[in-house]
């Protein structure tokens, strides 16, 4: 910084001012020092700056599942919002383990982050209640938690759309694919339920860890040559799905249809194309971000906000059932 002053023929403070993007310093010399600061390669030292600002403008954005395409979008809409305010992000990945998530809270906070983005491995546990009482900011995002700000989108409303779709396709058995305790299992059940169907007889539910022999047996054994509705809880698992079902040679979606989940680009890579949800990615990092600038400027004092965005089904040919692929 001292050698662009001298180069430029400013003081040292008028050069700190410019790199600061200070606006009361004449245009003519902000140039003339920013054309040495080109020239001689000059970084500011952020953590200086953060000491004397008290912002690191850095952002620590928390997901379970950086291998999922829906999260990998999802982190792009972050970033991309994120560099309009200035803000770069630390992006972490948990795959869902609660230690690894405690861990990343405590190196974010150690590196001065201004705010945190962050999808819950388990927000039921008590260290995460707990995160209400941090001194930054702290905004949920995919799902919707009392006591935070969130940005999230209906899974239950969402599921139940989908039990309606098949329900119109002439299915009359349903399989959900996934925990029993998901809000998109229990907007399926319902509707199904609703829908006049008897849960004992026409609705399953398998979890994802051992879908590969369950499935096989429920569709060789329980519910030979009937037609079953299938929707699984993400993209991923209703390709697992999907090749399964090629495997065992099953009409799809004659036999069986298939709707996943999130609506990643593998949905329309797939044959037959996948049915899935649609989740607006670029809304749900436009204001997840615009929240939690707004929280940072507030010193987290911002009123709570809870954004539901809302979802689409998008139909492919995985269950449109009068159609063979």
């Amino acid at each position: 910084m001292k050698e662009i002053a001298i180069k430029s023929g400013v003081s040292q403070s008028t050069v700190s001012r410019v790199v600061s993007g200070s606006v009361s310093v004449n245009p003519e010399i902000k140039r003339k020092v920013m054309e040495w600061v080109r020239k001689l390669d000059y970084q500011p030292n952020i953590i200086a700056q953060s000491l004397v600002s008290n912002k690191s403008l850095l952002i620590g954005v928390i997901i379970t599942n950086i291998s999922n395409p829906f999260f990998a979008e999802v982190i792009k809409a972050i970033e991309g919002e994120a560099a309009k305010y200035g803000y770069s992000i630390i992006l972490c990945n948990t795959d869902g383990n609660l230690d690894k998530e405690k861990k990343y809270i405590s190196i974010l906070t150690r590196y001065n982050v201004d705010g945190i983005l962050i999808v819950p491995s388990n927000a039921k546990d008590s260290y995460f209640q707990r995160l209400r009482k941090m001194k930054m900011p702290v905004v949920v995002i995919t799902q919707d938690i009392q006591g935070f700000s969130c940005v999230s989108i209906s899974h239950y409303l969402s599921a139940k759309e989908v039990a309606k779709h098949l329900i119109s396709m002439g299915f009359s058995k349903f399989l959900f694919i996934g925990a029993k305790e998901d809000e998109k299992c229990k907007g399926f059940k319902d509707q199904i339920q609703y829908s006049g169907f008897n849960l004992d007889k026409d609705f399953f539910i398998l979890g994802n860890n051992s879908v590969n022999t369950d499935l096989k047996e429920l569709l060789g054994n329980k519910l030979k040559a009937q037609c079953v509705g299938i929707f699984a809880y993400n993209d991923i698992e209703a390709l697992i799905i999907l090749h399964l079902l090629k495997e065992m040679k099953v009409e799809i979606p004659k036999r069986v249809a298939l709707v996943g989940f999130d609506n990643t680009f593998i949905s329309k890579e797939v044959s037959p194309t996948l049915s899935t949800v649609y989740q607006p990615i670029e809304e749900i990092g436009r204001q997840s971000i615009e929240i939690l600038m707004e929280n940072i400027c507030n010193n987290k004092d911002a009123e709570e906000k809870h954004i539901i965005i809302e979802t689409r089904l998008v139909v492919r040919q995985s269950s449109v059932k009068s159609v063979t692929y």
